[in-house]
Formats: structure tokens, C-alpha cells, sequence
């Protein structure tokens, strides 16, 4: 399965290099797969480890390919919103920390929603409960929860 993970994890980092550079040059190309393919082979392990690898299915990708277009709709929302607060004379904002429950139990998935918390404006993951699978998100505006 070792081959098979190297492979998915090289085919993956090269579609990003070639959606990130937006260029199918022949030189952009070789030094995307180059760069992959070094990625790759010092990360796959990384990436795909344990139950990541038995449940990597199409329905997985489904998911995936969803949650692109409903994460891109939240975060204009909360660009939108921050733009918002910046511009009010009175900036109406109410900054907290609050505790976001999960049902997620993995560590690549708490962790990539965690990211995504944090790459949002106005959030910023503070810390992760192991206990209760929750996350301890800084808002800058709590009552528009």
C-alpha cells in the first residue's frame, strides 16, 4: 500500500502545483513534478496513516469536492463581515472564546477544520480538547453566533 499512498500523494501535490501556478507550461510542469514528487516521498506517511488509508473511498471525495464550495461561501461571509466591523464608526464588535463541539475523531480531519477556523477572518483556533473532541475558537464578534 506504501506505492499506492506515494503515488496518490504525488498525483495530489501536482494537480495543486498545477491549479496554484495556473500554467501548463512544460518548465511549470517539470519542476511541479519535481517538487511533488520530493514532497511526496517525505510526507505520504504523513498523510495517509492508519484508518486514513482503508477509508479513502469516492464517497470521501464527494465530501471533499462539497465542502469547497460551501467553505468558499463561508469565508466571503466572513470577509464580508469583517469588512463590515472594519468600516462601522462604533466598530460593533464583541470578542470571546468559545467552545466548538466536534464529531470528528481524527487527527488529519480535527486538524484541517481547525485550519480552516483559522484561515477564516475574524476566527482563530485557540486549542483543541482531547477529551470532549471539542475546539476553543476566538471570535471577533461572539453575539453574531
Amino acid at each position: 500500500m506504501a506505492k499506492g499512498s506515494l503515488f496518490v500523494a504525488f498525483v495530489c501535490l501536482w494537480l495543486a502545483w498545477i491549479a496554484l501556478t495556473g500554467s501548463l507550461n512544460f518548465q511549470e510542469l517539470a519542476v511541479g513534478a519535481i517538487v511533488a514528487a520530493f514532497v511526496a516521498m517525505v510526507s505520504y506517511k504523513l498523510l495517509f496513516r492508519g484508518k486514513m488509508r482503508e477509508k479513502f473511498d469516492l464517497k470521501r471525495w464527494g465530501y471533499a469536492l462539497a465542502y469547497v464550495p460551501a467553505y468558499f461561501w463561508a469565508e466571503l461571509k466572513a470577509h464580508a463581515s469583517v469588512i463590515y466591523y472594519i468600516l462601522h464608526p462604533r466598530m460593533p464588535i464583541k470578542p470571546g472564546i468559545v467552545r466548538v463541539p466536534t464529531k470528528l475523531q481524527s487527527d488529519f480531519g480535527i486538524t484541517g477544520l481547525a485550519n480552516a477556523i483559522t484561515m477564516t477572518p475574524g476566527t482563530l483556533s485557540v486549542e483543541v480538547s482531547e477529551e470532549d473532541s471539542s475546539l476553543y475558537v476566538h471570535w471577533i464578534n461572539v453575539k453574531a453566533v
